[in-house]
């Protein structure tokens, strides 16, 4: 009669070593993994406040044709401020809306709002137009801050984030020629694109992690 040999389980000491093994492992991909997360959200948001960059440029150039667009000295600078909640209500704020040239037929008042299927893009205020316009843009945004520097009738710099919708504590600071005050800025110490206080950021130009 033939022994029938029984087969051996892992030992205590072979379940150790794999469990080892795969903490290394879980140790090892997990940050790599958030990594990657990271650095993608990140690249989303640059896209999108090159998008808004582009956008608010092409609102400038038809504002221009219509006559109601800024003045093209280098020292006629604003800043515009977005506020997008409620779902997707987009409130513009212009921080010197003197900037400006005013027609009889649009002014520029200082404050406008608007959402995408409002009718707003015909209104005789212009940030009223112009959240109208971004609104229609970017339907999927509904939530969010964005600012951006406009000199001269061109916009220099956007910054974006999707986190909240209010400014960004301590962010960096605009110049008034070519778009940040600094070339870099220290973010969180480590990452690009998240702020100290954890908030994803998109910038345009791209503003990079600096020392």
């Amino acid at each position: 009669m033939k022994k029938i040999k029984k087969k051996k389980g892992f030992t205590l000491i072979e379940l150790i070593v794999v469990v080892a093994i795969i903490g290394v492992l879980v140790a090892i991909l997990i940050p790599t993994l958030l990594g990657y997360v990271t650095r993608s959200h990140v690249n989303n948001a640059n896209a999108l406040a090159g998008k808004l960059h582009d956008n608010i440029s092409y609102f400038l150039t038809q504002a221009d044709a219509e006559g109601y667009g800024m003045f093209t000295s280098s020292s006629a600078i604003c800043d515009i401020e977005i506020v997008i909640n409620n779902d997707g209500d987009w409130n513009i704020t212009t921080t010197n809306h003197l900037a400006f040239v005013s027609n009889y037929a649009t002014t520029w008042s200082g404050t406008g709002s608007a959402h995408f299927d409002d009718g707003s893009l015909s209104s005789s205020n212009a940030e009223d137009r112009l959240a109208a316009y971004l609104a229609n843009a970017f339907r999927d945004l509904r939530y969010g801050y964005v600012k951006a520097r406009l000199v001269g009738g061109a916009c220099m710099a956007v910054y974006v984030t999707r986190d909240q919708d209010f400014d960004i504590s301590n962010f960096a600071l605009f110049g008034s020629i070519n778009g940040w005050d600094t070339e870099t800025y220290t973010w969180d110490g480590s990452n690009q694109g998240i702020s100290a206080d954890g908030v994803v950021v998109g910038t345009y130009p791209v503003l990079p992690l600096g020392n």
